[in-house]
């Protein structure tokens, strides 16, 4: 039995190949579509059974119908079934994930823990843009949500816009400007955009349009960048403390773009969680993997991780 798990036509690509229910290989790409020499290199290893998508594709057009992305909304080219047999990866029927369910996955199933809290926050992939999952026993369920556009990876990509930077890759960039920066000088205008657990004042979706003050030099932007940290800082401990109030785990999976804040990441030490885990890029390039993982369930801790590597976040 070979299964494919399959993220594309988004923030970069990846294709994951199962032999028997085991990883063997992963292999991602920062372009956004399939290239041939991935699906060549898979196929080197056989022609799929079964193929994993790492979303739900009319979920994922209901929500860009509700943001008034009509042009995405109503492009069907980009339907996996119609994209996969224009680039003739037509070999075997689909399966649709979750999109949550896809970073939930590839973070549990390869930890090496029983019981923990996964906690996945992300920009926007369906409708969901944070969870919590309570998992035991290999079974993995979800007990909390917000929904779009109540969005920590938007909150924090509006912002990276705003001082200039380019959304969706420039975050790192952001986070080492609030190095130099007052947090307390922006503090409250910020908070006009995120409040309360994970609630969004204003839909940040198109960026930031109504920022009420120039930004005439670098230390204003410093100051910005400052503001929008520590509020990030502060919407991740609730969430962490969400998770572990609903969960009572000990350890923690990690997973979402948002998890690549390491600044924020030193915030889940004891009390909270006293073991953690995530993946090298927790983001969508591993949903290729927990598309698949979250259908079989399979516990990959257990193999050689050479094809996936794995790392506890360092605090």
């Amino acid at each position: 039995m070979i299964a494919w798990g399959i993220n594309a036509l988004n923030h970069g690509s990846s294709l994951a190949v199962f032999k028997d229910g085991q990883l063997v290989s992963n292999e991602t790409r920062k372009e956004d579509e399939l290239d041939s020499s991935i699906i060549t290199e898979a196929l080197h290893r056989g022609a799929p059974d079964r193929i994993f998508w790492y979303e739900r594709p009319w979920i994922k057009k209901a929500r860009q119908f509700k943001a008034g992305q009509y042009n995405r909304a109503f492009d069907l080219s980009v339907l996996p079934k119609r994209y996969l047999n224009k680039i003739r990866v037509h070999y075997a029927p689909i399966t649709y994930t979750p999109h949550h369910g896809s970073h939930a996955a590839a973070g549990y199933y390869t930890s090496p823990f029983n019981h923990c809290a996964v906690v996945v926050l992300d920009a926007i992939g369906e409708f969901e843009c944070a969870t919590i999952w309570n998992c035991v026993h290999g079974e993995m369920k979800k007990v909390w949500s917000r929904s779009y556009p109540n969005s920590l990876g938007l909150f924090y990509s509006a912002f990276t816009d705003l001082l200039g930077m380019t959304p969706i890759q420039d975050e790192y960039l952001l986070q080492q400007m609030a190095e130099k920066g007052d947090p307390q000088h922006y503090k409250y205008d910020v908070r006009n955009y995120m409040s309360g657990s994970l609630e969004a004042g204003k839909n940040m979706h198109k960026g930031i349009l109504d920022w009420p003050h120039n930004i005439t030099n670098e230390q204003d932007k410093y100051d910005i960048a400052a503001a929008v940290q520590a509020e990030f800082e502060s919407q991740v401990d609730s969430i962490m403390t969400t998770a572990k109030l609903l969960t009572n785990a000990d350890c923690l999976v990690y997973m979402g773009g948002c998890a690549m804040n390491s600044r924020a990441n030193k915030l889940m030490v004891e009390p909270k969680f006293k073991y953690i885990w995530s993946l090298p890029n927790p983001g969508d390039p591993s949903s290729s993997v927990g598309a698949v993982l979250y259908h079989t369930k399979q516990r990959e801790w257990k193999y050689d991780f050479g094809v996936a590597k794995h790392i506890a976040i360092s605090v």
